[in-house]
């Protein structure tokens, strides 16, 4: 990469980095509200504005901004890519595979949420999550944005929150509908194992706090599925638009905690409409 390059990417990463400050207390997995899987474009950097619950559970929601940032190396597939509080960097030069470390900056809970009862409990930390993910990635046509791709992502906490792993594996359905404009569609299902599910779903007497919640254990298991429909629009060679919503269920014990079920919904939205500029 020439000199010009490499001061143009750092400047593009230093104006994410400087956006991500206006993020909320998002929810685990709000980078999945916006895909910016782009074939044939090395740079694009955008913000995007987005709704999304409370906290993990919520039937109460918050407006947030969030950055988008994609860096393509010319002639090959490795990439860098922040979607809003998700790092992932492909380090495969392969159209089919796609393998790479991942770094999620995880929002806790804080006692500013809407909840009357859940702002009494205890709060919890932000945290970072370090693991790594992999894409099979089916080019179903001549244009290669038309696409299929099979994946999982693994997560766990470094930051001595939760101390908790989860993993998540989707099937995402890119099509291109016309010129300027990409479809997609993705399903997914998330595993968070006994200390994740309890940090963030239990109830119990060092978190209680205030509150009257009763007493509740959050075991393990696939405790969420989710559905995402978004697309990306070219306004033109350059600047695009990108939307998307997703759609969750949470099941199991986190479905059942009292945070969940009496305070907030099992069923969980998040939804955004990001702008980029594309950079060639």
């Amino acid at each position: 990469m020439s000199a010009g390059k490499v001061i143009k990417t750092m400047a593009l990463a230093a104006l994410v980095g400087g956006v991500s400050t206006f993020l909320p207390s998002a929810p685990a997995g709000a980078a999945g509200m916006l895909e910016l899987d782009l074939e044939n474009v090395p740079t694009v950097l955008g913000v995007a504005v987005g709704a999304l619950p409370d906290y993990r559970g919520s039937d109460d929601y918050t407006f947030g901004f969030a950055p988008m940032f994609r860096y393509t190396w010319t002639g090959q597939e490795r990439y860098v890519q922040v979607l809003a509080n998700e790092l992932t960097i492909n380090l495969l030069d392969d159209e089919m595979f796609r393998f790479g470390p991942l770094v999620n900056y995880h929002f806790g809970r804080t006692d500013d949420v809407d909840d009357d009862q859940v702002k009494l409990m205890a709060e919890i930390d932000d945290t970072i999550e370090a693991g790594a993910f992999a894409d099979i990635v089916w080019i179903l046509a001549k244009e290669r944005r038309h696409r299929l791709l099979v994946g999982a992502k693994v997560y766990k906490d470094v930051g001595d929150e939760s101390d908790g792993f989860r993993a998540n594996v989707s099937a995402r359905y890119w099509l291109p509908v016309a010129k300027p404009l990409d479809v997609n569609v993705s399903v997914g299902a998330v595993y968070q194992d006994d200390d994740y599910a309890n940090h963030y779903f239990g109830v119990n007497a060092d978190n209680v706090g205030t509150s009257a919640l009763p007493f509740f254990t959050a075991d393990s298991g696939v405790n969420e599925y989710y559905l995402v429909l978004g697309g990306i629009f070219f306004l033109d060679r350059n600047w695009l638009l990108s939307a998307g919503v997703r759609a969750s269920v949470l099941t199991g014990d986190p479905g059942d905690s009292p945070i969940v079920d009496e305070r907030g919904d099992s069923t969980q939205w998040v939804g955004g409409v990001g702008i980029g500029y594309a950079f060639w």
